[in-house]
């Protein structure tokens, strides 16, 4: 699923934000100022970026503005108590792609977020597919021959980011940051216990596991 960047400075807001996206199965990094945010986009992407307008230290239209000119291509959609016309227009000329006026129900955000998500330009492939399995990011829906196959919301996650990555080496770290998020108290226990479940529901009795256990590395997904 999308990985987002919230950066905003009020904690309330900030673990309301996180919360209620972690539930719609987004993997949700918090930044809770100009900078931080900064050093949280120069070292990793993120499919959206949230972002306060009034922040301590760097602004947030500094952040976009500079994020912009580094060639940064995530959708920006800005988060700001301010209404007027000129904040607004001060915003998006930074180089944000949408506002939304504080206070904001979170089924709009979640909604804007969507139709970010949606445009050509920054909208990953729906569907992915390694052997037999096929990934439909859009339903969320997983298949094998056919045949639907019930995934809890992290063993999805878990599943696309090793099929995003098929062939490619993940270490348990390499997963918690996709799946769980770097904030999150998670183990390479939690990691490997959550392999074992996926690997029941997307494996045949009869053929070898499709997630390969590459030791001392991490795991792999690759056509059996």
């Amino acid at each position: 699923m999308a990985r987002i960047l919230v950066v905003e400075d009020e904690e309330g807001l900030s673990g309301a934000i996180k919360e209620w996206l972690e539930d719609e199965c987004y993997v949700v990094t918090v930044a809770k100022d100009g900078t931080s945010a900064l050093n949280q986009l120069s070292s990793r992407s993120f499919e959206i970026v949230l972002l306060d307008l009034m922040l301590p230290g760097v602004s947030g239209i500094d952040v976009c503005r500079r994020y912009r000119e580094s060639g940064g291509l995530a959708p920006v959609l800005m988060l700001t108590a301010k209404s007027t016309i000129a904040a607004k227009e001060e915003g998006l000329d930074s180089g944000a792609d949408d506002y939304l006026t504080k206070p904001f129900d979170l089924r709009e955000l979640s909604a804007r977020i969507r139709a970010l998500l949606r445009r050509p330009s920054t909208q990953p492939a729906l569907t992915l597919q390694v052997g037999e399995i096929k990934l439909d990011k859009n339903s969320r829906v997983v298949s094998r021959k056919g045949e639907t196959l019930r995934l809890m919301p992290k063993e999805f996650m878990l599943l696309e980011v090793l099929m995003r990555h098929a062939g490619k080496v993940l270490s348990s770290d390499d997963l918690i940051d996709h799946v769980w998020g770097t904030q999150a108290q998670i183990t390479p226990d939690t990691v490997r216990s959550h392999v074992k479940s996926l690997r029941k529901k997307i494996d045949l009795p009869s053929e070898p596991s499709l997630v390969k256990t590459v030791h001392g590395m991490g795991y792999k997904i690759e056509e059996a």
